[in-house]
Parts: C-alpha cells; sequence; structure tokens
C-alpha cells in the first residue's frame, strides 16, 4: 500500500510538467482568395457613340470656278476672292463585333463596326451680281473592318492601335441661287466620290467585369479625294447670264479628301 501510495504521490506532481509541455496549435488562418486573372481572348460584340468633326473647318474642300476658255480675268472680275468653306459636325453612333487573342501581356485581334453619322463638307463661291454657288458632300454612314494590337498596362486595362479599311457612301449636290443658271441653263452634275478609304487610332478599354468592357477611341478617317463637278452649259456664268459665251460652259470642282475625326465610348459584352 505504501508503494502504491508513491507511485500515485508522484504521477501527481509529474502532471503539471508533462502538460506544460504540451504544445497547442492555433488554427490556420484561412487562405487569401486570389482575384481571378482576366482573359482577353474571345468573341465580344457592343455599342459606340460619340462625335464626328473636322478641325480644318472644311477648308481642304474647295469649288473654284473654270471658265472653259474664259480666262483667269474673267474669274477675278466675277468672284474676286469671294470663296468659302465649312464642316458640319455631328453625332456618331453605331454597333461593333470583333475577336480578341491574348498572348502574355499583348493582346492582338479584329473587329468590324457601323455607324450611323450626319456630316457635310460645304464650299461657296459668291459672285459680285450677288449670287451663291454652293457645292456640299455628306456622308451618313460609315463601316471599318479593322485590325488592332494592344499591351495589358494592368490585368483589367488594354491600351491599343488599331487601323484598317473604311466603306460610306458620299453624297455629292450642288446648288445656286443665279437667276441665269435657274431660268435658262441647265446643271450637268457629275458625282464621282472615293468611297473606300481607311481608318487609324487607338483607345483604352478597361474591364469593369469579365465579361462587361468600357472604353474611349480615337480614329482618323479619310475616304479619299472624289471626282465630283458640277458644269453649267452655256457659260460662263457670273450671276447674271449677261456674259454667256455660246458653246462654253462654268465648271465647278470640289477638290480635297474627304477626312475627319472621330471619338467614341464604347460599352462591350465578352464571351470569355
Amino acid at each position: 500500500m505504501k508503494r502504491l501510495a508513491l507511485l500515485l504521490a508522484s504521477a501527481a506532481l509529474a502532471s503539471p510538467a508533462f502538460a506544460a509541455d504540451v504544445v497547442y496549435e492555433e488554427p490556420a488562418a484561412p487562405m487569401a482568395v486570389m482575384a481571378p486573372v482576366a482573359n482577353w481572348t474571345g468573341l465580344y460584340l457592343g455599342i459606340q457613340g460619340g462625335g464626328a468633326f473636322n478641325p480644318d473647318n472644311g477648308d481642304n474642300l474647295s469649288i473654284v470656278p473654270n471658265f472653259g476658255g474664259a480666262g483667269a480675268a474673267f474669274l477675278t472680275n466675277a468672284f474676286g476672292n469671294n470663296f468659302s468653306s465649312e464642316f458640319e459636325s455631328s453625332f456618331i453612333g453605331g454597333a461593333h463585333i470583333g475577336y480578341d487573342y491574348q498572348i502574355d501581356r499583348f493582346v492582338v485581334g479584329a473587329l468590324v463596326d457601323i455607324n450611323a453619322l450626319d456630316i457635310a463638307q460645304r464650299s461657296s463661291a459668291f459672285s459680285n451680281t450677288p449670287a451663291f454657288y454652293t457645292a456640299e458632300r455628306s456622308l451618313d454612314y460609315l463601316a471599318t473592318g479593322r485590325l488592332r494590337a494592344g499591351y495589358l498596362v494592368t490585368d483589367m486595362a488594354l491600351l491599343y492601335a488599331t487601323g484598317g479599311v473604311a466603306y460610306g457612301e458620299i453624297d455629292y449636290g450642288f446648288s445656286t441661287n443665279s437667276p441665269a443658271v435657274t431660268a435658262a441653263f441647265p446643271a450637268v452634275i457629275n458625282s464621282d466620290e472615293d468611297d473606300w478609304g481607311y481608318s487609324v487610332g487607338g483607345g483604352m478599354e478597361v474591364k469593369v467585369t469579365q465579361n462587361i468592357s468600357f472604353g474611349a477611341e480615337y480614329l482618323y478617317t479619310n475616304l479619299g479625294d472624289g471626282g465630283s463637278s458640277t458644269i453649267l452649259n452655256g457659260g460662263p456664268f457670273d450671276g447674271s447670264g449677261a456674259a454667256v459665251i455660246p458653246g462654253q460652259f462654268t465648271d465647278f470642282r470640289s477638290s480635297g479628301d474627304f477626312d475627319f475625326h472621330t471619338i467614341t465610348a464604347k460599352l462591350s459584352y465578352r464571351f470569355n
């Protein structure tokens, strides 16, 4: 009995020491959830809207009468330096569809868009009678097919350059209030505008979610130099008709590239 008591007493004295040696591990902290890396590869479609303008104010469209053999003196006497030009800006809006492919931090792709707009280049000559002679080229829709290449400045932000072909149907018109033209002599209008051209520019696109992106884009578009003209039979005309020369004509030609700038905001849905 004495030996059993001694063993029990020893065990009681040793228990605190063993307890002190026990290691209590704290629960492991939960692992941080990593945000998914944005994937830019895939098909996308969306809408865009903004403005179309020309800071040159239409100065690249000129209308200069050519008096078929009457000479420069008659041109100076009839019109002097009375010429003006303007560019009519407008809203532009439409839809786009494209495909991107991501290679590390680089993104390449292609897109097609179509837009409605209502821009016009207008140029006038004013005779000393007085009378006006106005040529106008206008555009009411524009389609582009472009490549683009960019770099991901962050996983969610793409900075890119773009360029490709552009197409739009340019309308040409001519008007005058000259009594000689409106009363006696017909106008022969030749409309031969270049509809094909190019668009170049760049922009930035930011993903606000994995499937929704928002961006801004600038484009310079040039649809070429058209060959439209108006011939007033029986000229030259100075506005009065008094200087009509049989067999002659007054040829009003519009020249200069039909070019303009656009800035648009774009909203896209991405299937990736």
